[in-house]
């Protein structure tokens, strides 16, 4: 049926974005030592990931004006629209992260923690993604906090030393968990209805 292959579309097209989003977090701390090369790609990703949101806004508009959707089919079009500007705006701050300067061991080691654990958050979802929803809000919930122990911790450090770029690498790297959590708030709504925060 067409209206199913439309949907299979925007499916493939977030998980691309959210492949995407996931490259763009793999490489953000290489540049905090000044690598050209890697801020370079991150442009190329950021540029990638705004393409295929613009794509995919277009394709959920086309699908509700086209087939009037109720239920599961309007919460699944409009979680995509949704999760789809939270990876867009990962890779915006993971562009972001590239272009900052760090060279502090122990604030480094941190927002390596940091991303450790955004990378496990974006494999719970794909596992999702894939049909598994098993354990997602706890899984989510428990890489967040991780993530928001990281910031507290660089916050502290940081404190005494009044410097502004690591403070927005931290920033930047905590808010990217909050996206991911609200994401798989989505995901559970589309497949549930349910609402639900992960935070």
């Amino acid at each position: 049926m067409i209206a199913e292959r439309r949907l299979e579309k925007i499916r493939e097209e977030v998980l691309k974005l959210h492949d995407v989003a996931k490259r763009s977090v793999e490489i953000c701390l290489e540049g905090l030592r000044g690598n050209d090369e890697i801020r370079r790609k991150l442009e190329d990703l950021e540029m990638e990931a705004d393409i295929i949101h613009s794509d995919i806004d277009y394709d959920c508009v086309t699908f509700i004006a086209l087939f009037q959707p109720v239920a599961r089919d309007l919460r699944f079009v409009v979680g995509m629209m949704k999760t789809s500007s939270g990876y867009e705006r990962i890779t915006d701050l993971a562009l972001e992260v590239g272009y900052y300067y760090c060279y502090d061991e122990e604030l480094l080691s941190l927002f390596e923690e940091m991303r450790k654990n955004l990378l496990e958050m974006f494999k719970v979802l794909e596992d999702s993604y894939a049909g598994s929803e098993v354990g997602i809000v706890h899984m989510l919930k428990r890489h967040d906090n991780v993530v928001d122990e990281c910031y507290e911790k660089a916050i502290v450090y940081l404190k005494n030393k009044c410097k502004v770029e690591p403070v927005l690498v931290a920033r930047h790297l905590e808010r990217m968990g909050d996206i991911l959590g609200k994401i798989g708030s989505t995901v559970v709504f589309i497949e549930s209805g349910k609402r639900i925060w992960i935070k």
